[in-house]
């Protein structure tokens, strides 16, 4: 299996992340840049952990990855999309509607409707159960698991998506952060903010023409991208997105 991992754009624990990639059941390639040239018939899936086109300021993705995307349906390219790659290229509502959800750093208009900014809440405990149990990603898992992670209280396309992984956690306004007022000096502050209550979905797939996606919200810390049932998650959603049978049995 071919693996195309990409960083950038978001801080995070190189050697944790390293660890993570070395755990995968394939050939792992790197890039830490946002513009890539290569073909993508070069891999087998796309392994997201990047948040490019948002920070310092938005910006519109670079014809390749506009090509890539567009292309997934009919090449039948599998992507994996980690925690905070939710959040890439602000601008562009393509990306949006490819994973199944969006994150808003400022407040933002999805799908025709005005939406308040997103909000984050760090390392909160939480125990993510399984909601589909027969499905090859989480073949071997336990029903629950628990893992201390940020959340995000974010727009879900509920309905564009299948459902594999809920939280506990409380995903609501009372208990998580403006992201406006953080890039305005503020963190960790809600002040005036307001969000309606968010989608305990934490996980979940999506099917583009022959492209497969996995979204897995978890993310953010060593010690989640350390943990076994983590790594066993991610595995899973590896084998599942480039349609290669599992070797767990």
């Amino acid at each position: 299996m071919r693996i195309a991992a990409f960083t950038g754009g978001h801080s995070f624990d190189r050697d944790a992340f390293a660890d993570l990639l070395q755990s995968l059941p394939g050939d792992v390639t790197w890039f830490e840049q946002h513009v890539h040239d290569f073909s993508t018939a070069e891999f087998d899936v796309f392994l997201h952990y990047d948040m490019p086109g948002t920070l310092p300021e938005p910006s519109d993705p670079p014809d390749a990855v506009r090509d890539a995307v567009f292309s997934a349906p009919e090449s039948g390219l599998g992507y994996v999309v980690l925690h905070h790659a939710i959040a890439s290229w602000a601008t562009w509502d393509g990306w949006a509607e490819f994973v199944g959800g969006k994150y808003l750093y400022r407040p933002g208009t999805v799908r025709g409707v005005d939406t308040p900014d997103s909000g984050y809440r760090l390392e909160v405990p939480q125990r993510i159960s399984v909601v589909d149990p027969a499905h090859s990603i989480v073949e071997g898992l336990p029903e629950s698991f628990d893992l201390v992670d940020e959340t995000y209280l974010c727009e879900v396309f509920e309905e564009d998506v299948t459902p594999l992984l809920r939280t506990d956690a409380d995903m609501t306004d009372a208990v998580h952060w403006s992201t406006a007022l953080a890039m305005a000096g503020r963190r960790g502050e809600r002040e005036g903010w307001r969000h309606a209550p968010g989608s305990s979905l934490v996980g979940w797939t999506k099917t583009n023409g022959r492209s497969r996606l996995a979204y897995l919200q978890p993310g953010d810390s060593a010690a989640t991208l350390s943990d076994p049932v983590y790594r066993r998650l991610v595995a899973g959603a590896v084998r599942w997105a480039s349609r290669r049978p599992s070797d767990f049995m």
